[in-house]
């Protein structure tokens, strides 16, 4: 249910940043990324792991935070490059989890440590940039080192799981 909830919270969160109200896309991107949170704790915490969940929840991370993310630049709150690395890791994980679902290696290509703290880092630049917080929250610097940090994350764990899907792409071929 909160997957769910996240996956619909999604579009009035970018109408909002669309028409400027960043307030109000703020609070809504931090109720969908505090769900995610609180999904991930309980599904861990009591081991409820569904297909739905298992399927569904990086979806709604990756909609969430790649329509923030894609939003913020359209409107020049982020830089084109940052933009850009995010969609191309994202593109890619997509791609490979079909590839490895459709040939039955899912299991294999579950997120890593890496591709999960680069999300959160994610989740919390956007919240930084979207929220109306007391400026010290949002000095340059501290924006600037979350995006490098979000870089470093994300193109990491591209690499460890294209070597995951390597791994998966050739035990296909034996």
């Amino acid at each position: 249910m909160l997957t769910v909830f996240r996956l619909l919270l999604v579009v009035p969160m970018a109408l909002y940043l669309i028409s400027g109200d960043l307030a109000r896309a703020g609070i809504l991107f931090a109720i969908a990324a505090i769900t995610d949170a609180v999904d991930g704790w309980i599904a861990r915490r009591w081991d409820i792991i569904t297909t739905f969940g298992r399927l569904m929840d990086p979806v709604a991370d990756k909609l969430l935070v790649g329509t923030a993310v894609a939003l913020l630049w359209w409107t020049g709150l982020l830089p084109g490059w940052f933009a850009l690395v995010v969609a191309v890791r994202e593109g890619f994980v997509l791609a490979a989890s079909v590839w490895a679902r459709a040939r039955g290696h899912a299991d294999e290509l579950h997120p890593g440590r890496f591709g999960k703290a680069g999300n959160a880092v994610q989740m919390l630049l956007v919240a930084l940039i979207l929220l109306p917080l007391p400026p010290v929250l949002k000095t340059p610097l501290l924006l600037q080192a979350l995006m490098i940090a979000a870089t470093f994350l994300t193109i990491v764990s591209a690499v460890r799981y294209a070597q995951r899907w390597k791994r998966a792409r050739n035990e296909t071929a034996s």
